[in-house]
This record gives C-alpha cells, structure tokens and sequence, in this order.
C-alpha cells in the first residue's frame, strides 16, 4: 500500500527506506455477485504525459476483474494517472457511514492493513484532516480482525504482501454487514486475482497508490459499499412486504371463509323463522278481529302483539331480499313488460290502500319499449316503493305509479301525498337502516332496509334511483331509472 514519496511528507524525513518510485501499475475495476462497475473509459493521452505501456496490462484481462486504468512515471505507454484520476472524479463522494469507528460522524471508515510503520505515519497524516474519509491504519492482520470485530467500516484496504491477506479477506466477509474490499496486487503478480473468492466485492489495484488516487478509490469503493447494502435493504424489504402480503392474503381469505359460514347460517335462520311467524301472525290477526268483546287492557295487549310481529315479519322479508340483492354480483336479464308489472304491483297493493282509503293510479303511455332487466329484483324494488309510499301517506291521499321511456332509460316514479321529507331525510334517504323522520300513518313497521334496497338493485342495474320532496306534509316523489338494454348503454339518465 506504498504511497508516493511525495504524497508523504512526513514519512520522507525520517530515516529513508528503500520506497519504489517507478510504479508498476495502477489499474481500478469493481466486481462482484451482481457484475462488474467500471469507471468512466480514458481517451488516449499526449505524449508529454506518464504512462506505462499498455501491453504489458494485457494479460490481466483473462481475468473477471477488467483492466480500467494505469500509471507509472515511465514515459512511453498509453493511459495516464492524470486520465485516471479525472475518471475517478465522476465518482461522488460517499455519503457518511451512519456509526464511524474512527471518532468522525462525518467520515467514510475504512481500514487499512500496511505493515511498513514509515507508511502507517505518512497515511494517518494525510488522512488526519480529511472531511469525508476517515481511517484505522494497523500493521498485522490480528489488530485488523480485532478492529472489524469492534466497529463496522465501510471499506477494507490491504496488500497481497500482507501476511495472511486471504483469512484477511474471510474475516471481513464473516461480518454482518460486510465492507468493500481494495486489494492491492503487483502487476507482476496478477495471477493471485484467480484467487479471490467469486463473491467477494472487490477493488483491485496494482502497487503502489499515490494518496489522491487511494482517496478516490476509497470513495468509489464506498459508493460501491453503500449501493450493495442499500439494494440488500431493498431485497429485504421486498421480502418482507410479500411475506406480510401472503399473511394478509391468507387472512383474508379466511375471514372470507368465516363470513360466508356465518352468512349461509344466518341465512337459514331467518327463513326458518318466516313459517313460525306466519302461523304467529294469522293467531294474532284472528285475536285482533274479535277483539272489540275483550277488555281494553286485553285489546291493547293483541294489537301490539300483533304490531310486533308484523315488524318481525318484515325484517324477516327485508334481511332475506338484502342477502339477495348483497350477494348479488350479476344479475339475469331477460326482456319484461313493464307495463303489466306495474299494473299487478299495483293491485297486490290495493287491499292494503283501502284499509287506508288511499288511491293508487297508475298512469303508462300507450306504448312502452321491453326493458331488459332481472325481473324479480325489478318487482321487489316497487314493491318496496309503493309500500313506502301507502306507509307515509295519511288515509285519504293518493299514490301514484308513473311510467316513461326516454332516450333509452326506463323511468318509475312513485309519487305519494303523504308527510313528506325533511332535507335530512333527502341526503340519508337510501343508507342502510336509515329511518325517516316521519312515522307511519296506520302503525305500519319500518325496518330501514327497504330504500337501501331499492338503490342496491337500481346500482346493479346500472341505473340509480333518487327523492324528491317539497318539503314536510307537501309529499314525496320516489324515480328509479334503468337502461332500457344493458347497463352503460345509451346516455345518462
């Protein structure tokens, strides 16, 4: 790791020792695992500039670590260190290692194996006062193993003179968090590179280094450092975001499971309840009918009896067409007369209407087109229109079923006499288990899970439905639009 003499000052005025100035060679190239990194390529230099013959670097190229620069103080050869050195200046500065062992937060760490005590002074010196490099410079290979032991460093500087150079290069490997490698190796001696493990990330540099040019090959091999661990993080994160992926894909599908079970047993829980209820209902309807010979206390006792259990039986019907219209993901079209449906909606309807004294008129142009739709779904979604409306409008009052076709889309209107809507009630109409403010002129029950209906299958008609009131006891008006065809055709409702 010979630096030279005049990149140190303070080792030239001690006692000389015998320091080469003719270099063999410099040459820099990064390889590893993932390939190889390589500065920028060199133009040829004038002839006034030092260099060593290019063919004498030739042979390193049967080598996995290519040959990407040169330099002597010979004169007659082909790549420069002045080239070199402008090459490596395309290498940003690393940034700072997050825990430096050598006192400097700001600093790059690296540690440096050179047995010449001459040199070991001349390296401190120069790197005393460095703003982004800071080094650990020990002479054996024990004191190395020691300091990779105690501190993390981001690159590791040692020689193929280096006893032991190879239990240097395992130990360092054997570390969590493995720093990059710069091996110094004699040009004469380039045959020791088929010695480096293959995946050992490594700088290989021939003896011996000017100091700009062992900063420069520090950062670079920093820089190479920081991007290897930062694409291990990276690799860990991508494995750790797919093991919680596959977690919570499998969560899920569990719950999904879960749901279902609980769904299907519900499910048949309610509809087992609609014969008890039934039977309930027609005992009580019965009670009710005679009940003017009772005692009030008595009287009183059926009629809510009988109340409660036509809620009960509502909800019933209304968790049952909820389950349909939730589960439902695609629906069977096939073409309905409009028309007739709206004539039998309205005459299922009409024995609860007289109990109120309520007309129900039903007005249809002559001729209306075949909508394509789910014809059961389609019935239950008036149905529940025209309940609401008989259950909102006081007795005496109207309700009245409207029908047009226009520019492809369907258009239902229930439209009623009753207590009307409050604008709160417009803006929460079709949300589920929603009541209105108003209550039921005859005592009806109300389970919030009609309107929400509607809108569930009006959506997977794709169509939609809205509500109109002038204000309170000014009644309301219920539209259900629908395509005519499929879904998406024709223009916006």
């Amino acid at each position: 790791m010979t630096p030279s003499a005049s990149d140190a000052p303070a080792a030239a005025a001690r006692p000389c020792r015998h320091r080469p100035r003719n270099a063999d060679a410099i040459t820099v190239t990064a390889t590893g695992p993932g390939g190889s990194a390589r500065t920028n390529p060199m133009s040829p230099p004038s002839r006034s500039e030092s260099t060593i013959n290019w063919k004498q670097l030739v042979p390193l190229r049967k080598y996995r670590h290519a040959v990407v620069g040169a330099w002597s103080c010979r004169n007659n050869s082909d790549i420069c260190v002045e080239r070199f050195l402008a090459a490596m200046e395309s290498v940003a500065p690393t940034p700072p290692s997050a825990r430096s062992p050598v006192g400097t937060p700001s600093a790059i760490a690296a540690l440096i194996v050179e047995s010449d005590p001459l040199v070991r002074d001349a390296l401190e010196l120069h790197f005393r006062s460095h703003p982004t490099i800071g080094i650990v410079v020990v002479g054996t290979p024990e004191l190395a193993t020691r300091e990779l032991e105690q501190s993390r460093f981001d690159v590791v500087v040692l020689d193929t003179t280096t006893p032991s150079w190879m239990d240097m290069i395992s130990a360092a490997r054997r570390q969590s968090e493995p720093p990059s490698l710069v091996v110094a190796v004699p040009l004469a001696e380039s045959s020791l590179l088929e010695k480096l493990p293959q995946s050992v990330s490594a700088l290989v540099v021939t003896k011996p280094l000017p100091m700009v040019v062992l900063e420069r090959t520090i950062e670079f091999a920093a820089t190479s450092h920081r991007l290897r661990q930062q694409h291990e993080q990276n690799e860990q994160r991508e494995r750790n975001y797919r093991d919680i992926l596959e977690q919570l894909q499998h969560t899920n599908e569990q719950l999904q499971q879960r749901l279902e079970r609980l769904s299907q047993h519900f499910r048949i829980a309610v509809h087992d309840l609609q014969n008890p209820l039934a039977n309930l209902l027609a005992l009580l309807g019965e009670l009710h009918s005679q009940s003017k010979e009772l005692p009030d206390s008595l009287r009183e006792s059926i009629e809510l009896s009988y109340q409660s259990v036509q809620l009960m039986q509502a909800l019933i019907e209304d968790m049952l067409s909820l389950f349909q219209v939730d589960s439902t993901e695609t629906i069977t079209i096939a073409p309905v007369d409009v028309a007739r449906l709206v004539r039998t909606v309205a005459r299922r309807f009409t024995p609860n209407a007289d109990r109120k004294n309520i007309w129900i008129n039903v007005l249809t142009p002559p001729v209306l087109p075949t909508v394509h739709a789910d014809e059961s779904l389609l019935v239950k979604a008036l149905d529940n229109l025209v309940s609401n409306a008989i259950k909102y409008t006081p007795p005496g009052g109207a309700v009245t079923i409207e029908v047009e076709a226009d520019r492809g889309w369907l258009r239902l209107c229930v439209r009623d006499t009753g207590l009307g809507m409050t604008e709160d009630d417009l803006a929460h109409a079709f949300e589920e288990f929603r009541t209105l403010s108003a209550r039921p002129t005859g005592g009806e029950p109300s389970t919030g899970l009609g309107l929400w209906i509607v809108r569930r299958i009006a959506e997977l008609h794709g169509g939609r439905v809205f509500a109109e009131s002038p204000g309170k006891g000014k009644g309301s008006a219920f539209t259900l639009v629908l395509p005519l065809q499929q879904p998406n055709d024709g223009g916006s409702p």
